[in-house]
């Protein structure tokens, strides 16, 4: 978060600094190489031996800078470990702004250890192996490589991150993806921040938050003030296990966040930020331009008369609006909050916001009432749970009212998609900028202000077989698949990851388990609504003497076992609210009669998963019905020994198999 300040805060306070980190480390020696007791764990690759950090700030000429002092060391134990030894630091940085503005990557040293004829041999990391690269225009990446680093070896690196940023505290996390033995963190914060302080996770760790005093400079004079000093220690963290199923592992890993709330600076008007989502908003709109350029001219303005647009229901005009959009702008692939949408008209293309606010501009002239909802990016986690937060909003889709009050949503990084179809990335949480757009304000949020995305609709794949067996036992026939929806989108995008036709008919038949004999699909080009894919195949079955033995599905809808293990600790997240349906009607051969038609099967995990199948004769033909739901895509751990049974159930329909027997 970049907030402007009057330099006068800058002027008032010099922060004293404690001891770095409350457990001491000596030199690494000869017992450190032996064997770790986390070697024991298949699937650890290293562990921390610790992992300290300290945020200080300091008063210089210029202003107020906050510095990030980061210490670790590890323990490098497979060749996959290895890869610790290459590490990148991210930060705030633009060729544009003063130098005084930009984050500040500082007092990089690195080194590897190893044990060599009984000794411990140090290689020091040069400045050769550090490499400055441009993310985007606000954004650097610094990499550093560690030499000399082999299985057993032991690395350590430390560094400073100097940022002007001096009200942003970044997320200090204490759960790794290895082992940690131990970590450490703590920060001294003036009573004239107001944070939100929260920490995060099931494991146990230690965690403090005692009054102290600092020293400060006013007026050549040198009074104390009260302050708050969070200290935050663990020992002995397990792993992290990124479980299948889940968006964001950051949700769930042992941290501690702070959100800044409010600035009371001694003789100034107390300055609020996050207490509410009101005062979010305010911010944004001041902090990110969203007042002005939502007032921003629509550059299409003469050509939309060409689209005749009126009479037509909310949810036509939009859905043309964007395909409108489209044909005229291209996705720079990059998600924004800021955006400068008219340089992006110039240029023909730019950010997910750049797109929006125009977008938001064609809307309003065609007498479209909409706003942005402003989200956080899906794999970066949930909204805050006790408060209101900006830092952890990184872009908005465009939210639509429908003629009748309910909103609908679009963003324009979502090249194959259209009205209500959102890439997954964005089927996350947000808040309205304008929360008063609808005439029932909060009618559809899921928590407060907070509205979840996922739980958009109308995301379906209908499937239609018609085929008949051989008396060979072969399978042969049409198979029409539908795509509507988010689903669509998602067809599309792997349709164009192929690199040809080939490629392609090679990925169907291997997945399939069959061979194509002819392929054609339909609207997989741009933007809509729904996609068709048609496939005539033969498949195998399995013949036995007399009988035939074959899946009434003839392509299941589920084959994978996504929950084999004995037990869970995070929840289950599903992608989309979706169904699948599946009608297959199979022609039997003459002299065969069905051994037994298959019962019908209905399971449920009530409020959350749904299969139903049925079958039916139909003068030759054995007709079979599958439907699938899922109408919740977040489903808690203490659902998990149900999920299990469910999913055991889904994979038995999937698998049934009818028998065939000759007369």
């Amino acid at each position: 978060m970049l907030i402007r300040r009057p330099l006068i805060l800058c002027a008032l306070f010099a922060l004293c600094t404690s001891a770095f980190g409350q457990k001491k480390f000596s030199k690494v020696s000869v017992a450190d190489f032996a064997t770790p007791a986390e070697a024991a764990d298949s699937s650890a690759d290293a562990v921390y031996i610790y992992n300290i950090g300290e945020t200080r700030f300091d008063v210089l000429p210029t202003g107020c800078k906050m510095q990030t002092h980061i210490r670790v060391r590890m323990h490098i134990l497979t060749e996959k470990g290895k890869d610790y030894a290459n590490q990148s630091v991210v930060y705030h940085y633009s060729d544009k702004a003063s130098s005084s503005s930009n984050d500040r990557l500082q007092s990089i040293s690195a080194a590897s250890y190893n044990l060599v004829d009984g000794k411990v041999v140090k290689t020091a990391m040069s400045g050769k192996y550090e490499f400055v690269e441009k993310v985007d225009d606000y954004t650097r990446r610094t990499k550093f490589s560690i030499p000399e680093v082999k299985v057993g070896s032991i690395i350590e690196y430390k560094y400073v991150l100097e940022s002007p940023r001096y009200t942003y505290i970044p997320t200090w996390y204490m759960q790794k993806d290895e082992p940690v033995r131990y970590t450490y963190y703590n920060v001294t914060i003036p009573e004239w921040f107001k944070y939100q302080v929260e920490q995060r996770g099931s494991m146990v760790s230690k965690f403090n938050k005692d009054k102290t005093t600092l020293q400060v400079s006013l007026g050549g004079q040198v009074p104390s003030i009260d302050a708050t000093r969070y200290t935050v220690e663990a020992e002995n963290l397990k792993s992290f296990k990124n479980e299948k199923l889940i968006y964001s592992k950051k949700d769930y890993m042992q941290r501690m966040d702070f959100e800044l709330s409010g600035i009371e600076i001694p003789g100034e008007v107390y300055k609020n930020y996050t207490n509410t989502w009101n005062d979010v908003r305010k911010y944004i709109e001041e902090e990110y331009e969203f007042g002005s350029n939502l007032k921003m001219k629509n550059p299409y303005a003469a050509d939309m008369a060409s689209l005749e647009l009126d009479g037509k229901p909310v949810s036509a005009k939009a859905s043309i609006l964007f395909s409108f959009l489209k044909n005229k702008m291209k996705w720079d692939k990059t998600y924004m909050l800021f955006a400068k949408p008219s340089k992006a008209v110039k240029e023909g293309k730019g950010s997910n916001a750049d797109l929006n606010f125009v977008y938001l501009a064609m809307l309003r002239d065609a007498g479209v009432k909409a706003t942005p909802m402003l989200i956080r990016l899906r794999d970066n986690g949930r909204l805050p749970l006790t408060h209101a937060s900006s830092d952890k909003l990184n872009t908005f889709v465009v939210a639509i009212v429908d003629d009748g009050g309910a909103l609908l949503f679009a963003d324009g990084s979502a090249d194959y998609g259209d009205i209500n179809i959102l890439p997954d990335e964005l089927m996350a949480e947000g808040v309205l900028y304008d929360p008063y757009v609808t005439p029932t304000p909060n009618a559809g949020a899921t928590r407060g202000d907070i509205y979840d995305l996922s739980a958009i609709r109308g995301n379906s794949t209908n499937t239609r077989i018609n085929c008949i067996v051989g008396a060979d036992g072969a399978l042969v026939g049409q198979r029409i698949n539908t795509h509507i929806g988010n689903n669509a989108l998602c067809y599309k995008e792997a349709y164009h990851e192929v690199e040809d036709s080939i490629a392609l008919i090679e990925k169907i038949e291997k997945n399939l388990e069959c061979k194509l004999t002819s392929f054609r699909v339909k609207n997989v080009e741009g933007v809509g609504r729904a996609t068709e894919e048609r496939i005539r195949f033969s498949k195998n079955s399995t013949v036995d003497g007399d009988k035939i033995y074959f899946n009434p599905l003839v392509f299941p809808d589920e084959k994978t076992n996504y929950f084999k293990e004995a037990e869970r600790l995070l929840p289950v997240e599903f992608p989309a609210i979706q169904t699948t349906t599946i009608t297959s009607a199979i022609t039997i051969p003459d002299g065969y009669v069905i051994e037994e038609l298959p019962k019908p099967e209905t399971l449920q995990l009530p409020g959350y998963l749904a299969v139903a199948i049925t079958f039916e004769m139909q003068d030759n033909n054995l007709v079979t019905k599958y439907q699938s739901v899922v109408g919740n895509t977040f489903i808690p751990a203490t659902e998990y020994a149900k999920l299990q049974e469910f999913w055991n159930g889904v994979l038995k329909v999937n698998s049934m198999m009818v028998c065939l027997k000759k007369q």
